[in-house]
């Protein structure tokens, strides 16, 4: 494993030293590939280029996630998480949804 680490370190310090090449009017030239420049900077290192991926930002949670999360919580914790109607609200730190339960809803 130490073999290993000390593998990767040593790469990525020539990677780091090799990226440092790179100067401000290369960057800006439109008629030099991003693909170009990784070639001119690591055809030693086999570099390839993957296809595009599109990104989608899309928040995963839901009522049924959040109650099943709230569930793992003991009473003493729950009573903390309370309001003064008794009700717990949730809010989605990625989507900022909030999700409001009752206190018949969470025990």
């Amino acid at each position: 494993m130490p073999a290993c680490k000390s593998m990767t370190t040593r790469t990525g310090h020539r990677v780091r030293h090799l990226a440092a090449t790179v100067e401000d009017h290369e960057l800006l030239d439109p008629m030099l590939s991003p693909e170009r420049l990784l070639y001119r900077l690591f055809h030693e290192e086999g570099v390839r280029v993957l296809p595009a991926t599109n990104l989608n930002a899309a928040c995963r949670c839901s009522r049924e996630r959040i109650h099943a999360f709230l569930g793992r919580f003991g009473a003493a914790e729950l009573s903390d998480m309370r309001e003064p109607d008794g009700a717990i609200t949730v809010t989605c730190e990625f989507c900022s949804r909030k999700y409001r339960f009752a206190p018949d809803q969470i025990t």
